[in-house]
């Protein structure tokens, strides 16, 4: 059972004890739920015997956990608050399969608290504001931060991701050579778990971490194994994924100049060449987005960009997005 909280005092009256009173209403309702037993407390995953669980589930969660940190000021809005309730339902569908009993439980109990949450609008929990503690961290927005957790989701419920979710385990599996050649392990486990924490400061950094699941993967198994195969599929995938996000933070204004000379698209040619496959996706969405006819895609897998044909505002965005590509690459080498 989850101790009682510890509340917080609010003003009476005030917009946060308001909300802060109809969260813990819709709260008390999906408690006496009869489906909502199993997510009343912390999971026992020792009781249960379920020793995968910690190794898949990094950030569980239960609702007797969100009374207490709603009734302790621990949410800074609504939004966050909501975020945890769902990432009850998210990890009994990432642990359980579909179709059994606590997988049907948690799909109906999202479908209630859904419909109970439209009443409640966002707005503060907490007087005086402030970010919770699980909240974005610096440079990394509410938004950003819910955009790269919705893609971490979504790799990590394909079929595909089932030797990516958790730490190598070398030493289980007889490869001592991995940690010599793999310098700086990854899984999205870990990426998701840095998320939560607030670790990440930008998309990019959380992109390049994901990538390295991916390139570490292909670095140690040789081409054409399963997990090669695999870690090249999800790649594809993730990159798609983060490239629309990498656009849009790399459109800031800058200043145009009056013409495009030779040499400047020379050197963007050459900058272009040194991209990684990842980064390239976030070009091309660049130049489809504003200049769609320097496009030309000759095959269903090729996509060529004509410099020449870029106009002068979208060929600015482009080299200041493979600039930021080409310092961040050089900064992860250091």
């Amino acid at each position: 059972m989850a101790s009682k909280p510890k509340k917080q005092k609010l003003t009476p009256g005030g917009e946060a004890e308001r909300l802060q009173k109809q969260c813990a209403s819709v709260l008390k309702a999906m408690q006496r739920a009869p489906a909502a037993v199993a997510f009343l407390s912390p999971v026992d995953w020792k009781a249960l015997k379920l020793p995968s669980y910690p190794k898949i589930i990094k950030q569980p969660m239960d609702l007797g956990t969100v009374e207490n940190k709603l009734m302790g000021g621990k949410y800074a809005t609504v939004s966050e608050f909501k975020e945890q309730v769902n990432l009850i339902w998210d990890n009994a569908h990432l642990f359980n399969e579909e179709g059994s009993d606590i997988y049907d439980s948690a799909t109906q109990l999202r479908l209630d608290f859904e419909q109970r949450m439209r009443s409640v609008p966002d707005g503060p929990l907490r007087e005086g504001g402030g970010s919770s503690s699980g909240g974005a961290s610096a440079g990394l927005s509410s938004d950003d931060l819910a955009h790269c957790k919705a893609i971490l989701k979504e790799l990590k419920k394909k079929h595909e991701a089932e030797a990516f979710l958790t730490p190598v385990d070398w030493k289980a599996l007889g490869i001592p050579d991995y940690p010599t050649i793999i310098k700086r392990p990854m899984d999205l486990g870990t990426v998701m778990q840095q998320l939560d924490a607030g670790n990440y400061t930008s998309v990019r950094k959380v992109a390049d971490d994901v990538d390295l699941v991916w390139t570490n993967a292909m670095t140690y198994n040789m081409d054409g194994s399963p997990i090669y195969a695999a870690a090249a599929k999800l790649k594809n995938f993730s990159d798609s994924k983060f490239a629309p996000l990498l656009v849009s933070r790399s459109a800031a204004d800058v200043e145009l100049p009056t013409e495009l000379t030779f040499e400047m698209k020379h050197q963007l040619n050459q900058n272009a060449a040194l991209l990684s496959s990842k980064d390239l996706y976030g070009m091309v969405g660049i130049v489809e987005e504003t200049c769609k006819k320097a496009l030309d895609q000759p095959n269903a897998s090729e996509v060529e960009i004509d410099i020449d044909t870029l106009d002068v505002q979208t060929f600015m965005r482009v080299e200041k997005y493979v600039q930021d590509c080409l310092r961040a690459k050089k900064k992860n080498k250091q």
